[in-house]
């Protein structure tokens, strides 16, 4: 057994802007998982999220702290710290901060199977960074 702590964010990576939009760090966690599976914490800023994409292997979400959104095709949910969301293979969605408070969310997943080449649907529609909380 072997415990890793971050009691900092100096390992941190920026998130590429060709799939993540705002300001998002990525900090991978050492894990003796094998098949392809990473595990890793992502910082999301206030309005700073995902692009949309296909995950073929499905993905799993938790929110560590702040709030965030889920969204799918036809639904966008809010979700806080302790939140686990399941997204089942192949379905289009996108994940991030809120447009006015930041997220902390623990991602696993296989990367090599994920897809940023779908449409981007309604992805952009009501969610503006700069506009006050409704």
């Amino acid at each position: 057994m072997e415990v890793y702590r971050i009691t900092d964010r100096s390992e941190e990576t920026a998130a590429s802007s060709l799939f993540y939009v705002g300001t998002v760090g990525v900090h991978v966690l050492r894990s003796s998982i094998n098949d392809g599976i990473e595990v890793r914490l992502m910082w999301f800023g206030p309005g700073s999220r995902s692009r949309p994409n296909v995950c073929s292997s499905g993905r799993l979400l938790h929110v560590v702290a702040g709030e965030a959104v889920v969204a799918g095709e036809r639904t966008r949910d809010v979700v806080g710290p302790g939140d686990s969301v399941e997204v089942p293979a192949g379905e289009w969605h996108w994940h991030g901060g809120l447009p006015h408070v930041p997220a902390v969310i623990l991602v696993m997943e296989r990367p090599a199977n994920v897809s940023w080449s779908v449409p981007a649907g309604d992805w952009a529609d009501g969610y503006d960074p700069a506009a006050p909380p409704q």
